[in-house]
């Protein structure tokens, strides 16, 4: 898998169209227009035989908080291509010594938690069935 910078929101696009029952815990984009990714820090994509495979982004809120959200298209999920996009976010994290990180993800989502804890990320608090979790780099 190649991971490429986007700003453009057709590749974004063809990944959420083919991402199947990923989208049922990655909702980041249900409430949200495509073009959102404009206001990224970073967006990018997983690609594999010029398939868009595992999307992942750093987003900053209105309250300086960086989110960082992952998904992987359903029927490429437990491939390691979800550690491979962790590895380039928290190598981007680093080197633009970003401090501190956080995220959110169902409850159910055992095998992205436990993921999430290999990286480090604490967890903070539980709210309607989401865990919130953050990442301080030292």
């Amino acid at each position: 898998m190649i991971i490429q910078y986007i700003n453009s929101t057709e590749l974004l696009a063809s990944f959420l169209k083919d991402a199947g029952n990923s989208l049922k815990t990655f909702r980041y984009f249900e409430k949200r227009n495509l073009n959102v990714i404009k206001n990224h820090i970073v967006t990018c994509l997983g690609i594999d035989s010029d398939l868009p495979i595992a999307y992942g982004h750093l987003d900053k809120d209105d309250n300086d908080k960086i989110w960082l959200g992952i998904c992987v298209k359903w029927t490429e999920r437990g491939k390691g291509y979800g550690k491979q996009m962790m590895d380039w976010l928290i190598k981007y994290i680093k080197i633009n010594k970003l401090r501190e990180i956080y995220l959110a993800v169902d409850t159910n989502n055992l095998q992205a938690i436990k993921m999430y804890k290999k990286y480090n990320f604490s967890f903070i608090k539980t709210e309607k069935n989401i865990e919130y979790y953050i990442l301080r780099i030292t």
